[in-house]
Formats: C-alpha cells, structure tokens, sequence
C-alpha cells in the first residue's frame, strides 16, 4: 500500500522544494555547470547580452582557459572577454584580450574590429593631454598599424577619427610644455622648438594656429624681424582672413606674404637648438 503522506508531511514537501529552488537561484551563473564549450560559450554570451557583466567575465575566461588554440570558438572567447573588461572599464586587461585576438587570429574576421578595440582601450587609459602620453602614443601607433593592415575594413574610418583626436591632444601636450618654457622658466629657445614641432608634425590641430601666433610673438620679442615676417607669410596662406592673424601681422604683411607665396611650414631660426625635455606631467 502507498503511502499518502499527511497535511505535516505535506507541508514539508512543500518548503523542502521551495528551499531547493532557491539554493539553485542563490548559486547564480556557473561556468562548471555546463557540459561543453559550446553550451558554456552560448550561455556566456546571453549574460553579456544581458549586460551581466562579472558572469560573462568569468565565462569567458573559463573559455580561454580551457579551448585548445586552433578551436574556433577561441578567438570570439578572448573578444568578448575584451568587450567585457572594456564594459567594465578595464581597459588594460581589454587591450591585453584585443591583442590576444589580433596576434593569434590575424586572418579572422574579428581580427580588424579587435585591433580598433585595442586602440581604443589604448586612448581609454590617456585621460587628459597634460598627463604621460604613452598609452596614447600606442594608441596612435596600433590604429595606424590597422589602416596599414585593413586598409579595406570598415574599422579604419573610427580609426582615422580616433588619430585626429589623438593628434590634437599631443599637440595640446606640446604647446602647454611651450607656455610652460614662456611662463614659467622663461625659456623662450625652448618654447620655440615645441611650437616649430607642432606646427610641423600637427598642422591641422587647433594648436597648431595657437603655436604660430607664439611664435610670431616670440619672433617679434626677440627681434627676428625675418623669421616673424617667414610666420606670418605662413599664416596668412595657413589661416586667410583669421582676424587675430591680421591682428598680430598687420594687413601689409598679408600683401606682402600673398606676394612671396611662402608656403605654412615651420621657419627656420638662425640658432639651431636641442629639444628641452619635456615639463613634468601631473
């Protein structure tokens, strides 16, 4: 004869699967609990896609652990565990993941995407011109190494976007290591190999035009009536009709540097110097 078990029994049936149920929600995302790599990768996936991020994270560094180098669910494993640090803002560990993608996979479909991705982490970590440029400086040089490698990819656009915006942020860094030789030691030798740097090396910046507006003034204050008149030439063809221009060289001098047609390079001063290390950064 069965057992009918009574209303106590019941009751303890009831709470005992209620407390099972809620010991297997309280465990949370597993990566142990899954059979293969497949179910692990699709599992790990949709809690990235639900923005979970510290289980996707772990998901995908089980993955990357545990898949032999020529699975081809690795290369995706190591990009989305990137994606993750990045979310995170982790962007060193991102970078670090990108590039495991970029030097194992480099003939993936991934591999541009991840290279744009490692720029990016990259120039996460350069928060502002007057710190150290050198996570910028790899920056610019991985995303130019994209457009050489990809030039075809349809990553190269945000990587050219993303070099402008590098480009005006050392040009930044110089000119404030250029008022920082005016304004502070004074140096002005110095300060006229920084500005003759950015108007040579990041002629398109925003500092560039500030950088031949001091060297003209720096020109005029030391009495190097060529090489200030070479800068405003250079300006004018630079910069027409900019009313500070016009302001600082004078409509005259326009004529004149319309007539000489001299082209907006970086003048030549009649000392040459050694470039002054740089001011320390903050």
């Amino acid at each position: 004869m069965s057992h009918i078990p009574n209303r106590v029994e019941f009751r303890l049936l009831v709470l005992l699967a209620v407390a099972t149920a809620l010991a297997g929600c309280g465990r949370g995302f597993q990566p142990r609990d899954f059979a293969t790599p497949e179910a692990l990768f699709q599992a790990t996936l949709l809690e990235f896609q639900q923005k979970k991020w510290d289980n996707a994270q772990l998901g995908f560094e089980r993955l990357t652990g545990d898949l032999s180098s020529r699975d081809p669910l690795l290369a995706p494993a190591y990009f989305y565990l990137a994606l993750t640090h990045e979310q995170k803002r982790e962007y060193l560990l991102a970078a670090q993941a990108y590039e495991r993608v970029t030097d194992g996979f480099p003939d993936d479909t991934l591999a541009p995407t991840a290279m744009l991705g490692t720029g990016r982490a990259y120039q996460s970590l350069w928060r502002r011109p007057s710190l150290d440029a050198e996570h910028g400086q790899k920056a610019a040089s991985i995303l130019r190494a994209l457009l050489s490698s990809y030039p075809d990819a349809k990553e190269t656009a945000d990587a050219k976007r993303r070099i402008a915006q590098l480009e005006e942020w050392f040009a930044q860094k110089e000119y404030l290591t250029a008022v920082h030789y005016i304004k502070v030691r004074p140096v002005v030798d110095g300060a006229i190999i920084y500005l003759k740097d950015i108007v040579t090396t990041y002629p398109s910046t925003k500092a560039a035009r500030l950088s031949w507006l001091r060297l003209h003034e720096l020109y005029t204050k030391i009495r190097w009536k060529e090489d200030a008149a070479e800068t405003c030439a250079a300006m004018f063809k630079a910069y027409p009709g900019d009313a500070e221009v016009k302001s600082a060289c004078g409509t005259a001098a326009a004529d004149t540097a319309t007539a000489a047609k001299v082209p907006p390079a970086a003048v030549s001063s009649p000392v040459a110097y050694a470039r002054p290390a740089p001011s320390p950064t903050r």
